[in-house]
């Protein structure tokens, strides 16, 4: 809370964003393939007075990034734009004039061990303010400013935030030893959450990001284990014998989770809560049913089953008891995630030989892979705003995390690591960057 205080301390809103109710729609968020908004980012000067520093161009960049991340704007070439632009008083017209839709602005100032950054973006069709921010912090705290005028920019184009609040957990493997890591939603910040000195396996985030579940051994078996955030080492809540795999927690049910559990004989699907009562079986094949994947209202749930001789995603209707396959086409098909959107379920599946990420409708139709190639694509997770997509390929010769939209358009790698990361968890927002 400290650190947070000190990063960032936002003095004042220099000039907030007034959305009318007929405010314009600038994206589609929920339309994969949106048009990209043309953007001229320019490069951040120093205030009246300030001298110049190299974090202007420094800050640019980041900010570049960041909004990168989101695969909606069409940045335009700085070549093109007519001039250094003023930080206030903006000659909408001549901006329109190279084709820019929107056009961001930033100062800064380093006075005292004090970073000042002013940040504005404007909309040139309506000639008109949508977000000015001023922060006041270190230059340390440039990131989070930078975040924090992202997921601004980001509410006032689409109506809701992005990313730039989460963070990602994952499976990295260092020799024989895997443990669970979080990262930021950049690839940044890396830090190891579990110390088990063993095996540990397929992260998953409690709906209010406080908590990250995961299979760990502990006596030679995979047990569940429930981390917070907060601290400690972990607590074992589900160790029955055979093993305790894939857990996932149950959106709008308080404490429940759901997990793989082999102790009847067959491996099949349970719902538990936080102390480790088994509240009722969900599935009950004759083969391998695992990797739980709740629908937003908690009420559905997608799975992989082997029942029909290969490994298929599976739609369990959790108030009638109803069933259904819903992949077909595929020898092998499983890691469902279901969007927060809740209109599709994005899943691994064999395709000529290798792993490529695919989506689907909840109801089986309108498959669509998205990734190709060699290094294919394995366990997928959605970013919170159901935009973008985080998977595990191969495509160094190693396994790492990328990132792309929805739509399949690639955007970057987020891990360059010693060994093998895989298994990426996407938190809910509100994780607050450390």
């Amino acid at each position: 809370m400290r650190r947070l205080v000190a990063l960032l301390i936002i003095l004042l809103t220099v000039l907030a964003l007034a959305a009318p109710a007929n405010a314009r729609v600038y994206i589609d968020i929920t339309q994969p393939f949106s048009k990209k908004l043309p953007l001229a980012l320019t490069q951040f000067q120093p205030l009246p007075g300030a001298a110049s520093d190299p974090i202007g161009a420094q800050g640019t960049d980041l900010l570049k990034r960041y909004l990168g991340y989101t695969g909606l704007f069409d940045f335009l070439d700085p070549k093109s734009f007519l001039g250094a632009p003023k930080l206030e008083g903006v000659d909408y017209r001549r901006w329109s004039r190279i084709g820019a839709e929107l056009l961001i602005t930033g100062g800064y100032k380093l006075e005292g061990g004090i970073f000042t950054l002013e940040l504005r973006l404007y909309d040139l069709a309506e000639t008109k303010l949508l977000v000015g921010r001023r922060y006041d912090g270190h230059t340390k705290d440039l990131g989070a400013m930078l975040a924090r005028f992202a997921d601004d920019v980001m509410l006032a184009i689409t109506g809701e935030r992005s990313i730039y609040s989460t963070m990602i957990a994952f499976v990295g493997k260092r020799e024989r030893i895997k443990e669970i890591y979080l990262m930021r939603f950049d690839g940044s910040g890396v830090r190891k959450l579990s110390h088990k000195g063993d095996i540990s396996l397929y992260p998953a985030w409690s709906p209010d990001g406080a908590l990250v579940a995961y299979s760990s051994y502990v006596k030679r078996r995979p047990a569940i284990v429930v981390h917070a955030l907060a601290g400690g080492s972990g607590k074992v809540v589900l160790n029955k014998p055979g093993v305790n795999l894939t857990p996932a927690f149950r959106p709008k049910h308080q404490g429940q989770f759901a997990a793989a559990l082999s102790y009847t004989g067959k491996t099949n699907i349970f719902l538990a809560d936080l102390s480790g009562r088994e509240i009722k079986r969900l599935t009950d094949g004759w083969g391998i049913e695992v990797a739980p994947s709740f629908s937003p209202d908690g009420r559905r749930m997608a799975y992989v089953s082997d029942r029909g001789g290969n490994p298929q995603i599976y739609v369990l209707d959790l108030d009638t008891g109803t069933n259904r396959r819903i992949t077909f086409g595929h020898k092998y098909a499983a890691s469902p995630a279901w969007s927060p959107r809740g209109d599709r379920i994005a899943y691994q599946a064999q395709v000529k030989g290798a792993f490529q990420v695919a989506t689907i409708r909840p109801d089986g139709s309108d498959m669509r892979v998205l990734t190709s190639g060699w290094g294919g694509g394995e366990d997928p997770t959605w970013s919170p705003d159901g935009r973008l997509i985080a998977y595990t390929s191969r495509g160094t010769g190693r396994h790492q995390i990328y990132l792309m939209t929805a739509g399949g358009e690639f955007i970057t790698r987020l891990t360059n690591l010693p060994g093998d990361q895989t298994d990426p968890a996407w938190s809910p927002r509100g994780i607050m960057v450390k």
